[in-house]
């Protein structure tokens, strides 16, 4: 039995028409992006490892209801950012019952990605710190504009939210940012 790669491999122009999105494509193209999304709402690699695989597992399990009229990136970007969010509040509610606040805080992220190596590590480390206690509110838009380079049209159509609104959280999120910024040595 043939599978649909296989099948778009032999018939490229009739794949081409119908304007259908393979899942797997979908996973090759848009993994990393999803990785990346989560990582930056997290702050952490583990944590954005399951994030990343729980909406991977959730769009699969979906696939089947995705309207192909749509564009996948925001559609898979919008469940990462969701699951992303969902792991977070679990492993905060995890580690409030284990360990304290300020012992965590003290924890250092010793791991590093190639794109981290570019950035001088202090900046990195007090703009990663700054994003990270933004409110999830103030968090989630910040992530993507920045680190994934989305619009303000694309990030309300991942959040749901109206363009508008995404423009007033993306300013006060920045002033925030400011503001924080400012005030660290």
């Amino acid at each position: 039995m043939a599978t649909h790669a296989s099948l778009a491999a032999l018939f490229p122009s009739a794949f081409a028409r119908a304007g259908r999105v393979i899942f797997a494509d979908a996973v090759r193209d848009h993994q990393d992006e999803v990785y990346g999304v989560a990582l930056r709402i997290l702050g952490d690699r583990d944590a954005a490892r399951e994030a990343a695989s729980a909406a991977f597992l959730k769009a699969y399990r979906s696939w089947d209801r995705y309207d192909q009229a749509r564009p996948v990136r925001y559609w898979l970007l919008r469940i990462a950012a969701n699951e992303a969010i969902s792991v977070g509040r679990s492993r905060t509610r995890e580690r409030a019952r284990t360990t304290s606040v300020e012992d965590a805080a003290r924890v250092p992220d010793t791991a590093q990605t190639p794109d981290q190596v570019l950035v001088a590590r202090e900046e990195r480390e007090r703009v990663r710190a700054a994003v990270a206690v933004l409110p999830e509110l103030y968090r989630v838009p910040i992530v993507l504009r920045y680190f994934s380079e989305l619009s303000v049209e694309e990030i309300a159509a991942v959040t749901g939210r109206p363009a508008a609104t995404v423009g007033v959280q993306l300013l006060r999120a920045r002033a925030l940012l400011r503001v924080s910024l400012e005030a660290r040595p």
